[in-house]
Order: C-alpha cells, then sequence, then structure tokens
C-alpha cells in the first residue's frame, strides 16, 4: 500500500500487502485483492462492494474527473483485466487481459473473455457474453454463480503465503 490516507478496507476483505491503493478507495465485506493489484483513485473515488476478487496485475482506474466508480458484488478480475469503467454490476467476470475503457458501464451477470475489450461509453446490457478477436456479443440465458467457493478457498490459502494489509500473517497449527 503506497497511499493509505482515504482508504477504507472492511475487517473481513483480504488484502495483499503487495497490492497499491492510491487515491479515495472503498472496498466492501468479504473481497479478495491479491499481490501486485492496482486501485488508481487519484482522478475520483472507487466504491467497491462485497466478495470481489482481484486477481494479479488487475488493474482497476478511475480516469473520470472526480466522478465516481462503483464496482458492484460477487465480480472477478482475473489476471491483467483492466478496468477504467464508470460502472460494473454484479457477478460479472473480466477476463485474462480483458479491457474495460473509460466511461463504459457494465451491467449485471455480463462475461468478457480472455483478451476482449468493452469500448469507451458502450454499455452492456445484462448478460452478455463478449468474446473472440472482433470482441462479438451474445446473450447468455443462465446468470453468472456468485464465487462462494474460490473465496473461501483463498480466503484460508492467501494469509499463509502473504503478508496482509492490516492483519498479521498466518502461521501453521503446530
Amino acid at each position: 500500500m503506497t497511499d493509505n490516507s482515504g482508504v477504507s478496507i472492511a475487517s473481513s476483505t483480504i488484502v495483499c500487502v503487495e497490492a497499491e491503493i492510491k487515491g479515495e478507495v472503498t472496498i466492501k465485506e468479504g473481497c479478495v485483492v491479491h499481490p501486485h493489484v492496482v486501485f488508481d483513485a487519484t482522478n475520483g473515488p472507487i466504491y467497491v462492494g462485497e466478495n470481489n476478487i482481484f486477481e494479479e496485475f488487475a488493474v482497476i482506474k478511475n480516469n473520470s474527473d472526480g466522478q465516481p466508480m462503483i464496482i458492484g458484488d460477487s465480480n472477478i478480475f482475473q489476471v491483467h483485466s483492466k478496468c477504467s469503467a464508470k460502472y460494473v454490476g454484479s457477478r460479472n467476470v473480466i477476463g485474462v487481459h480483458a479491457v474495460l475503457e473509460d466511461g463504459c458501464s457494465v451491467s449485471d451477470d455480463c462475461s468478457v473473455a480472455p483478451k476482449s475489450r468493452i469500448y469507451s461509453r458502450q454499455n452492456l446490457e445484462p448478460s452478455v457474453a463478449v468474446y473472440g478477436t472482433s470482441n462479438a456479443h451474445r446473450t447468455t440465458t443462465t446468470p453468472n454463480l456468485t464465487p462462494t467457493l474460490q473465496l473461501e478457498f483463498l480466503r484460508k490459502i492467501l494469509p499463509s503465503y502473504h503478508h496482509l494489509y492490516g492483519k498479521k500473517k498466518a502461521t501453521p497449527n503446530q
């Protein structure tokens, strides 16, 4: 953590100390933030809902001029994904190396495949999958599941191998 003024992290949230958090960032209950994740709120606040997973090297950056970025509940931002969206709903999966450009918005239950891109000011309706090199779209019929088992596993294993923001490293029972 580089700048902890304006940072609010719920007690049940796990944030590895290698994560970089700048500006006004609020992270609610149950989230997991892996090492080398970047939250950059120097241009406007970032509000993160409950039970989100941010994997290694994900970049969450608010590029607006003072407008808040809002991220809902139970989303997964996979490795090296980049998000500058103004709004991300709930139960979305943002794939490896996927990009959500400035000012776009993603509704609920959407999937953005690896290396796909949501362009500036583009708005995804609920239950849309974006895939392929041409960023094709289709509507899905089943909603995304919440990542309950993945969250439980990460909450158990990460403290054993990483130093956490505001918490001590877990030691094995002897």
